[in-house]
């Protein structure tokens, strides 16, 4: 809302003893009356709902600021790749996709505690590294097919949360979860031991791990024993004779981005059930100043402890206070819901197709029609019963979730009913290009056109893909691969700000 209020703004200034000076100062104050609620980061709550447990728009937002609580319903199948055909007692690494588990059977992943996620083999982000062994030296990797045993209690980070990247994918596990303590940012290890300490030590066992993304969703279960049920192991594919081993092979990086791509728009199949009732997220705590260094990317390394302990505690309370296996509304669908119902009306309201105003408005009074009672004009009125199109009493009232999609749906109602009365075509188009600005929809970051088959909408998911690949995703084939400047790790790591 902010963003509309400082158009109006910039609108009333320009247009200082215009005929639209008295209109514009009326919007003025319903807007602002709108944007004193203490949501200020109303837009960045919904899109973390939005983007929740989807490969999309958690790669797109990489820096996730938000915990949930998540369960895993038993009997749910996770997929473990390791050197040894022995059982895993924990904790170890589960995934969702068993592509994804086999890339860490290989031999490149092989480390000297024998991990799948060994510390000294997640440093490499490149693609090309090469390892010449003799054929009898070549461990073979075996595929853990597993189900969980019981209904699993996970702690949900989003973004790249596994992404081990200085841009910021490790912020609120490192500086929220972990309290500073993992001074290596590759080392896993230590934040798989610390995690499942704090969840027996301090929050009573009623965490069971750690669920977290990178090229596809992962779990760090603390307790394999416990919790899972081994249900099939086969060994890898044997290795070429020559000795050649690609780190990785580029057939098999391909296939599991081909894999991960069909969960863009989410984990599917019930696999993972959030609780959106009760979440902890940084965006809630107005004295963050989260996008000091950027206006884009979100960060929590400069900011003292003492800021940070409100948030803190939040989370000891999230998990203390409720249990992750308990029923919630699933306001994602309602994000769904508004976001299917204005995003490519918004964008086309600003494409310019529409080449006169009153064309222009008579397609944005379309939207509004069924808001608009043409026998009692009402500013307000007409505002907030398009603003509730998708609230309900059913709905739990108040919570951060409620509140967030309440605000942005008002931000877009008045937008376009405040379109209506302007009398200037470029005021209008700008007036809703700064909504956009301000909602940031990942769907408007999606390839332009529909992808074939054999290609997939490319952006940087750790550790792939390059600059040009975030500025300009395109559809592309295992043959078109990326070029030019890395996009991971391309900016000088700043060491954690641990002032009190």
């Amino acid at each position: 809302m902010d963003s509309v209020y400082l158009h109006f703004l910039d609108s009333a200034v320009s247009l200082y003893n215009s005929p639209e000076m008295r209109l514009l100062v009326l919007v003025l104050l319903i807007v602002s009356a709108a944007s004193s609620s203490p949501l200020q980061n109303a837009n960045h709550i919904f899109n973390a709902i939005h983007s929740s447990m989807r490969q999309w728009g958690s790669s797109w937002n990489h820096n996730g600021m938000s915990f949930f609580l998540a369960t895993v319903p038993q009997h749910t199948v996770l997929y473990h790749g390791s050197h040894s055909i022995e059982p895993e007692t924990g904790p170890n690494w589960l995934a969702f996709e068993p592509e994804h588990a086999l890339w860490f059977a290989n031999i490149w992943m092989k480390g000297p505690s024998d991990s799948a996620h060994a510390a000294t083999t997640e440093r490499h982000s490149g693609y090309s590294n090469q390892v010449i062994l003799k054929p009898e030296e070549v461990p073979r990797g075996w595929l853990h097919t597993y189900e969980a045993a019981r209904d699993l209690r996970l702690l949900y980070v989003d973004g790249i949360s596994a992404g081990k990247s200085v841009m910021g994918t490790l912020d609120s596990q490192d500086r929220i979860l972990f309290n500073d303590t993992i001074k290596d940012s590759h080392d896993d290890q230590e934040r798989a031991s610390t995690a499942c300490n704090i969840f027996r030590n301090d929050w009573g066992s009623r965490i069971d791990g750690l669920l977290r993304m990178e090229t596809g969703f992962e779990v760090i279960l603390c307790d394999f024993d416990r919790n899972m049920h081994r249900i099939n192991v086969l060994r890898g594919k044997p290795h070429p004779e020559n000795g050649n081993f690609a780190k990785p092979a580029g057939g098999e990086m391909w296939r599991l981005y081909k894999v991960i791509a069909e969960r863009f728009g989410g984990i599917g199949g019930g696999r993972v059930q959030l609780n959106y009732d009760h979440f902890v997220t940084a965006y809630n705590y107005p004295t963050l100043d989260l996008f000091k260094e950027s206006a884009e990317i979100p960060r929590l390394k400069n900011l003292s402890l003492k800021l940070l302990e409100p948030m803190k505690r939040d989370l000891h309370r999230l998990v203390m206070d409720n249990d992750p296996g308990q029923i919630s509304y699933n306001w994602q669908d309602i994000t769904d819901l508004i976001i299917t119902r204005y995003a490519n009306d918004l964008r086309y309201f600003v494409s310019r197709k529409l080449d006169t105003k009153n064309a222009l408005q008579l397609e944005i009074e379309r939207v509004l029609l069924p808001f608009i009672d043409f026998d009692n004009r009402d500013f307000n009125a007409e505002i907030n019963r398009c603003a509730a199109q998708f609230l309900t009493a059913s709905q739990p009232a108040g919570t951060l979730a409620s509140v967030a999609v309440k605000s942005v749906t008002t931000s877009i109602c008045t937008t376009l009913r405040s379109a209506l009365d302007l009398k200037e075509y470029n005021n209008i188009v700008a007036s809703i290009q700064e909504l956009i600005d301000y909602l940031a929809w990942t769907v408007w970051r999606e390839c332009p056109q529909k992808c074939q088959s054999d290609e997939v909408c490319f952006i940087p998911i750790w550790p792939g893909g390059t600059v040009e690949d975030r500025e300009n995703p395109q559809c592309k084939d295992r043959a078109n691969n990326s070029s030019g400047p890395p996009y991971w790790d391309k900016r000088p790591l700043v060491e954690t700000t641990n002032s009190h």
